[in-house]
């Protein structure tokens, strides 16, 4: 079966002489995996071997074969030409760093269209705003993106529940029976931060560096007890190079 579908490229791997394994979240039929033969060949066109590298978004013709874990690519064209993303290092290691997110949150195979369009949005924001403006942005990106998958924070700090215990997945009135223990001001951010609805509020949020990198890795060993199989981020050492 064929379909034209927009998809973005979560990573690249080389195979063979000339050839390369693309995952791609697709809009229609989730995350997939592709080769692409020949495109890294002297005799094949650099454009079309530019345009595929993790965080491109692409229009597709694709060929859906049952059972195959491994499809085809008829024909692709960029759908979003960055302006910014490639070039800024910055940018850059934020949009490798969601990649590497939905990667692991994503079942293969299983359509996501809000999630999609989710993702396509970040990317496009990111693309268009100031890199002074984005240290919060990987923050945003995967408590919004774990939501879609289902997995969140429940409730919010204040008095009566001043504990956000990543365990039982809430904010409570008691401490965790584990750690870590996490209460005060990291509390506080993380409810700001889950209660933050767009990149332009999440903007507003002031914290040092070291509350950011500490509040990150609150959130990603939550996902770690909650999401199956969800590993360690190798990006994250180039988010702390850069914001840290």
């Amino acid at each position: 079966m064929v379909h034209t579908t927009r998809g973005i490229v979560l990573k690249t791997v080389k195979y063979g002489e000339t050839s390369l394994i693309c995952t791609v979240f697709t809009e229609l039929l989730g995350m997939q995996s592709y080769i692409v033969k020949g495109v890294r060949s002297a005799k094949a066109k650099g454009r079309k071997a530019n345009v595929l590298f993790a965080g491109s978004v692409l229009d597709m013709i694709v060929y859906e074969q049952a059972n195959k874990n491994l499809q085809n690519i008829k024909e692709y064209q960029s759908y979003l030409i960055y302006q910014s993303v490639q070039e800024d290092v910055v940018k850059n290691g934020v949009a490798l760093f969601a990649m590497e997110v939905i990667k692991q949150l994503l079942a293969a195979h299983d359509p996501q269209p809000e999630l999609f369009e989710f993702l396509l949005n970040f990317l496009m924001q990111l693309d268009e705003d100031a890199t002074t403006s984005i240290a919060n942005y990987p923050l945003y990106f995967i408590i919004q993106s774990a939501k879609f998958a289902g997995y969140y924070l429940s409730g919010e700090y204040n008095t009566e529940s001043p504990f956000a215990d990543i365990h039982e997945g809430r904010f409570s009135t008691h401490s965790s029976a584990y750690p870590p223990f996490i209460t005060g001001t990291y509390a506080s951010l993380m409810s700001e931060l889950n209660q933050a609805s767009s990149l332009n509020e999440i903007q507003q949020i002031k914290m040092t560096a070291e509350e950011r990198k500490t509040v990150l890795q609150y959130f990603l060993s939550f996902l770690q007890l909650h999401v199956p199989h969800f590993k360690e981020l190798k990006t994250i050492a180039v988010l702390t190079a850069i914001f840290y």
